[in-house]
């Protein structure tokens, strides 16, 4: 083989290896197919592995651990109904804000129910083992303040930053979706969309009110 032919040669194997960012990307999607399929405890590396078309080595070569990888999806995923909700209100007043962000969450809740079970019931796992909960506590900590974050903006956006209580507007809003998600699944006659919508909003609406926003 001579230089030309190793330059292409080599060129191409290149172009065939998938890049580190698209490894992650397709582990991801395929971990959230297994999760969402079989639940935190019963997901295996293994299977998320071969649904991705990778070995279990690229699993560790990309995510410390099972709880590092499910922490980052889970992560994501949260941020993304966060960015949409957001989008969504962003040319709203405050008091249309918050019923368009409780439609908004309802929505995602109907359509996509194993989610917030999926945060749960790690959270049930973070209670009884000291790894998980470590991991847990950090990355729910983190999401909290990035949903402090773009809450506050945009009550920025509102002329009234100094006013809004974006960090407990966060945590309410965190641990209410998880709870109303649980009965959402158990119960999806009596709490259906129309009432998470109605809760969550509510939710907007008091906060709204102590910043004397309405």
């Amino acid at each position: 083989m001579n230089a030309e032919e190793q330059e292409k040669w080599g060129s191409t194997q290149s172009q065939r290896r998938p890049q580190r960012a698209d490894v992650r990307d397709r582990l991801l999607g395929a971990a959230a197919d297994e999760f969402t399929e079989r639940g935190y405890a019963a997901a295996k590396l293994t299977d998320i592995a071969d649904r991705a078309g990778f070995t279990k080595g690229a699993v560790y070569s990309n995510f410390e651990s099972k709880q590092a990888l499910f922490a980052e999806l889970l992560a994501k995923r949260s941020l993304d109904l966060a960015a949409r909700v957001l989008a969504h209100i962003s040319d709203l007043d405050p008091g249309a804000a918050a019923g368009a962000g409780g439609g908004e969450i309802a929505s995602w809740v109907v359509a996509e129910p194993r989610w917030p079970l999926l945060t749960v019931e790690f959270g049930v796992l973070a209670g009884r083992d000291p790894a998980v909960a470590e991991r847990y506590r950090t990355d729910r900590r983190a999401l909290r303040r990035e949903l402090e974050r773009l809450i506050a903006e945009r009550a920025h956006d509102w002329g009234v930053g100094e006013k809004f209580d974006a960090r407990r507007l966060a945590t309410s809003l965190a641990a209410l979706i998880s709870g109303l998600a649980v009965e959402h699944s158990v119960d999806p006659e009596d709490i259906d969309e129309g009432v998470i919508a109605d809760a969550v909003s509510e939710l907007f609406a008091g906060a709204i009110a102590r910043a004397h926003l309405d």
